[in-house]
């Protein structure tokens, strides 16, 4: 009768402390939200374009052998909400038009998009996922029937 009695109590103790184990790994910390996911640096490391039926093709070697300075630029996404890119000097006059170099913008992580304001105002929303050390933006636009979707890949630092 002992031994039972103390088989019972270390089955009651080893199911407890699965259960408690069980609980807090499967509670999110605020560490693995896209919210606290975002912060850091990061480099695009990968520009994936698909147009139509054809496969996904990655044009960032095609984009860094006209511009070599692309594959430095680095984007900052501080805790405060604040975005900064830095642009390599050789790199500003071409890329202003696609990034900006000036100021520091906004964002926010909602409901799996990313939406970023700029200094002026404009907003642009895109789809954003993470894995790992990667982080993806993902759009698509329709022109004359045929679907372009474009996933922008970065790396954090």
């Amino acid at each position: 009768m002992k031994i039972s009695l103390n088989l019972r109590k270390i089955i009651v103790l080893l199911v407890l402390s699965s259960l408690s184990m069980t609980v807090m790994n499967c509670s999110k910390g605020d560490s693995d939200t896209p919210s606290a996911q975002i912060v850091g640096s990061w480099k695009i490391t990968a520009l994936l374009v698909k147009e139509g039926t054809a496969p996904e093709a990655d044009q960032f070697p095609v984009l860094i052998a006209f511009l070599p300075c692309f594959k430095d630029i680095v984007f900052t996404f501080k805790s405060n909400g604040d975005l900064v890119g830095s642009v390599p000097k050789e790199c500003q006059s071409t890329t202003d038009d696609f990034i900006g170099t000036s100021g520091t913008a906004k964002y926010e992580v909602v409901a799996g998009k990313l939406i970023i304001t700029d200094t002026d105002g404009t907003k642009t929303t895109e789809d954003v996922s993470f894995s790992g050390k990667q982080m993806t933006w993902a759009s698509s636009e329709t022109s004359a029937g045929v679907v372009t979707t474009t996933k922008v890949v970065f790396t954090k630092q």
